[in-house]
């Protein structure tokens, strides 16, 4: 039986690790073997990509960065997901080359390009999760992992949303980038694509959803795609 590739993409802020772990952890208690994988990799060539990230003393191209990405996940795909999913264990991945089509693409590099880049090897997911979230609430929430802080919004002229304490030109940069990334997820389409919000109305406000909840929608599109054997792993003989 051959394992399912499930990945789990979104902006910044949606809880993409957090989740990919939950639903690992269901998949398992059905009886399925599972892989957690992410990307960048643990592999050399995603170690790279971290310092690269974490430095910030290197001016890198959108190319480049594409470069750097294909490279690790080729790697990756090829070593570590296509032997998990001939063997039939479930995959599931945290960010995948959909991050390189939206960011990179944000960037310049030509959708077209990266797609080619990708072809003949890459294989299709079984499930692709989209979280979705306003970049805002995305950006408070990361703010708030990070820094362990209480989040507010306020207004000030030339500024369309900025933290009270903390990066706000910066911050407001990166609104505006992740609004165009959200667009450009929201323009992936296909049948293996499930486009799932972060959050929901609770009377006359929105709350951002439970983990749990989150995963329990993911495990009824599993179950909707796929036979009870394939769900929930080989059944034991009496």
């Amino acid at each position: 039986m051959h394992g399912r590739f499930i990945i789990i993409e979104g902006i910044d802020g949606t809880g993409k690790s957090t989740l990919a772990r939950a639903v690992g952890e269901a998949l398992e208690a059905r009886g399925r073997r599972v892989l957690l994988t992410r990307e960048p990799s643990n592999l050399p060539t995603g170690k790279l990509i971290l310092e690269r990230l974490a430095s910030g003393e290197y001016a890198t191209t959108p190319h480049e960065w594409m470069g750097m990405f294909v490279t690790d996940r080729r790697l990756s795909i090829d070593t570590i997901v296509k032997p998990a999913l001939n063997a039939g264990t479930d995959v599931v991945q945290d960010r995948s080359m959909y991050s390189t089509l939206v960011y990179q693409g944000a960037m310049g590099v030509p959708e077209q390009e990266i797609l080619k880049r990708h072809e003949g090897w890459h294989p299709k997911p079984d499930l692709l999760v989209i979280l979705d979230i306003a970049p805002r609430f995305g950006l408070a929430r990361t703010r708030k992992r990070s820094l362990g802080l209480g989040q507010r919004w306020v207004r000030q002229a030339g500024q369309k949303y900025m933290f009270r304490d903390g990066d706000a030109p910066q911050s407001t940069e990166k609104l505006k980038f992740l609004q165009e990334i959200r667009r450009r997820y929201g323009t992936i389409k296909g049948d293996f694509v499930f486009k799932l919000p972060v959050r929901r109305k609770k009377g006359k406000d929105w709350v951002d959803k439970t983990t749990a909840e989150l995963r329990d929608e993911i495990l009824k599109q599993l179950d909707a795609r796929f036979s009870p054997r394939e769900v929930n792993g080989p059944q034991k003989s009496a």
